[in-house]
Parts: C-alpha cells; structure tokens; sequence
C-alpha cells in the first residue's frame, strides 16, 4: 500500500538554501505539476513583504540558471525558475525510491516536504539512503495514502508572513471583523500604508491560511 510522509529537511540539503537562511519571513511554494518534460520544479510561488528582495535571491542560487516572474502582486509573485544540472543528494535518493513529491513549502528557513512512496519498504530505503549520504530528514507524519491526502499544513508547514500577519491584526484591533463592522477596508489601509488592494489581498491570503492550518489540525486530530 502506498504512503504518504511530511519530512522536514535544511535548505542546505535541498534547495535554496541561501535564498533561505536571509528570507525571513518568506514562504515559498513548490507547484505541484503533472511532469511532461524534464525539468523539475519549474515554478516558484513566493509570498513576502518584500518578494522582489526574495526573488533576486532566488536567481542568484548558485542551483539557477535562470528565474522569471510570471506574476507579481504586491506580496506574492511565481517564478520560472531553470535549475542548473546540480542535483541534491535528497533528490537522487528520492528517485531512486521512485517517490512523489506532493507538496513542497519553505517557511521559517526550513523545507517541510509531503512525498509519497510505493510502499512502507520503499520509505525505509530512502530515509537510510539519505542518512548514509548526510542528508538529515525529521519525519513528521506518516500514514497510508488511503486515508487521504496528506499536507504539510498538518505539520505546522504554514505561516503567515510579517505584512499578513500585521494585517489582520490591524484588522481584527480595529473592529474590520466585527459585527456590524467598525471600519472599512480603505481606513484599515490607511493604517498600515498601502492600498485598498494590498490590505484586501493580505487580509484573503493570511485568513486562507488561517483556516487552512486550522481545519487541517482539526482532521488530524480525528
């Protein structure tokens, strides 16, 4: 039966690690897509107060070629990133084993990954490959894939960024969420500087995430 696995693992051991080690705040995403060529990973989402800082960053990883913003927002862009031929040791071990990687999200300067094996047999062989090789996985999760679709949101993998996080509370202080409301949205972007559409979007995004974390603690607690 096949299994799903959340791991935690240093940038340093994966991708991006010095991108990682000066982010901060930044969340970056690795889009899950159905592979038809061969490159790996081609998009990045990167969500920060300062995405343009983190994106030049990315570009200059020793591991890229090359990264192009597809689409820019005020805290969020995707990148097309082309990575060069250097490949990690935890990937080699991870097509060895034949694994999928289902969800991949760096957040707090660590790379918290949800794969999936063939079997409990094949796990196995790929954690021992990787700690012969050096490369340090902390396993957080693991059950079979029948029970569902696993997420490194169950692990903590989320969080909001400093700018989402500094919205809602601002929000949330000021009465925006109440009921009847207090505020409106414009007077809620006066209050931190930016406009109607960056509060609107930093409020959406930081409460998805919100909810996201929530409602996937509470499935795994059941």
């Amino acid at each position: 039966m096949s299994v799903h696995a959340t791991v935690a693992v240093a940038p340093r051991q994966f991708v991006l690690g010095r991108t990682l080690t000066v982010a901060g705040d930044a969340r970056i995403e690795i889009e899950s897509l159905v592979p038809i060529e061969t490159r790996i990973a081609p998009y990045l989402t990167v969500v920060a107060s300062d995405p343009r800082t983190v994106c030049d960053l990315v570009a200059a990883e020793p591991a890229v070629e090359r990264a192009e913003p597809v689409h820019r927002s005020d805290d969020e862009w995707v990148l097309c990133v082309h990575w060069g031929d250097q490949q990690p040791p935890l990937l080699a071990a991870l097509a060895d084993a034949g694994a999928a990687c289902v969800e991949a999200v760096a957040t707090n300067g660590t790379w918290h990954l949800t794969l999936r094996f063939h079997s409990h047999e094949r796990l196995a062989d790929c954690y021992h490959r990787c700690v012969e090789q050096g490369v340090r996985l902390t396993v957080k999760r693991v059950h079979d894939a029948s029970g569902g679709r696993s997420s490194s949101r169950a692990s903590g993998a989320l969080a909001l960024t400093s700018a989402q996080r500094e919205a809602l509370a601002t929000a949330y202080e000021t009465g925006y969420f109440a009921v009847p409301r207090e505020v409106t949205l414009a007077e809620v972007a006066d209050r931190l500087e930016i406009s109607d559409t960056a509060t609107s979007q930093r409020l959406r995004r930081g409460m998805q995430r919100v909810l996201a974390e929530t409602f996937s603690a509470t499935s795994v607690e059941r």
